[in-house]
């Protein structure tokens, strides 16, 4: 048999997008497959420290800096912030076509997954295109040109994989998911690093605080809330852990009873969020899947100005009765009550048996 070698990106907008291709990555290595990653900045190096811990699976991994630009946002303004950037996007998406043309031909790649590189394909090599955004959250004027281009830049793949289940009431994503891009789209159900099949007791850890933040996000957001969540956890009294998503920081910082890791293992990170008697996070997609893998309750903060983390949050508080703030409301210690229950989904399962009938085909 020929060697098979599959190319698996990663966006580097946050480990979100990272720590739910996970599974995918493992999954192909336990296929036998010989494994390309190619991500940037904070993904990479998440996911060099994740799948160290393989042992001997790693020398069927490689790993690989691609092009790709991170959006910027302003404490204020961020959708016309993010607009000014449109231009440098699409420059980007054709400096990942031109990376993964040489990298195809280099590397003899049979499959690419791509988790949200719209550059990442090639017309010769069979290729997956994940995404759980099918209508892009744009104002209702700029909505059929969005969608003309999110359709184009699909169509280049060979399919669209929806991190979701169907839509119906278990589905997560909402309205997000509500339009058709691909004509060959398959809903492959809950991604996230969390698998129920891990057998790893949560109670292996001594003593799990009541309150748990969890910091993500680009900045300034992300600092804002690192800094909104000490202040409440200081107020409350009670011990916390804010868990603040920096895997080039190893350290852990304790003071007045807060305690801030910066890279927490996944048992840890585990443990915190099914533990805790208060957990505050983000609305962004990655999460909400940890959520449901976790069976975790949760307070919602979407990122400011962030569409798609406003239009979640919503969702889930309409849907599945979470508490939603504002991140303003964080700072000035206007918190609602923990709450919210998740739908009854298994992770992982129906994309990794996906995966190995895509893989084998």
């Amino acid at each position: 048999m020929a060697m098979s070698r599959i190319l698996i990106a990663v966006l580097n907008w946050g480990l979100g997008h990272a720590s739910r291709t996970l599974p995918i990555i493992e999954g192909a290595l336990d296929l036998g497959w010989e494994v390309d990653v190619a991500s940037a900045g904070d993904s990479l190096v998440w996911l060099k420290r994740r799948l160290k811990e393989r042992g001997d699976d790693m020398s069927r991994v490689a790993f690989f800096e691609k092009p790709g630009r991170v959006i910027e946002y302003n404490e204020r303004g961020t959708m016309l912030k993010i607009a000014a950037q449109t231009p440098g996007l699409i420059l980007s998406i054709i400096e990942e076509q031109k990376w993964t043309a040489k990298h195809v031909k280099d590397r003899e790649v049979t499959r690419i997954f791509s988790d949200n590189c719209y550059g990442v394909f090639h017309p010769d090599v069979r290729s997956i295109l994940m995404t759980h955004i099918l209508r892009l959250p744009v104002a209702k004027i700029l909505r059929p040109f969005a969608q003309i281009s999110l359709r184009f830049m699909a169509g280049r793949f060979s399919e669209v994989w929806v991190p979701d289940v169907s839509p119906g009431p278990k589905s997560i994503s909402g309205e997000l998911t509500s339009k058709e891009i691909h004509r060959k789209t398959t809903f492959v159900g809950i991604l996230s690093r969390f698998d129920i099949n891990d057998a790893t007791k949560i109670n292996s850890l001594d003593r799990i605080p009541p309150l748990v933040g969890v910091v993500s996000g680009p900045e300034p957001h992300r600092t804002i809330m690192e800094e909104g969540l000490r202040k409440w956890m200081k107020h409350d009294g009670r011990s916390g852990v804010i868990i603040a998503g920096k895997p080039r920081n190893s350290e852990r910082n304790e003071e007045d009873g807060v305690t801030t890791l910066y890279d927490p293992s996944d048992l840890e990170m585990r443990a915190y969020m099914s533990g805790a008697d208060v957990v505050i996070c983000r609305s962004g997609y990655s999460t909400l899947l940890d959520l449901v893998s976790l069976k975790s309750r949760a307070i919602l903060i979407p990122t400011p100005g962030q569409a798609e983390q406003e239009e979640l949050a919503e969702l889930w508080r309409v849907k599945f009765e979470y508490s939603t703030c504002t991140q303003e409301d964080l700072a000035q210690l206007n918190i609602p009550k923990n709450s919210g229950k998740t739908p009854d989904l298994v992770p992982n399962l129906i994309a990794l048996n996906e995966l190995a009938a895509w893989l084998k085909n």
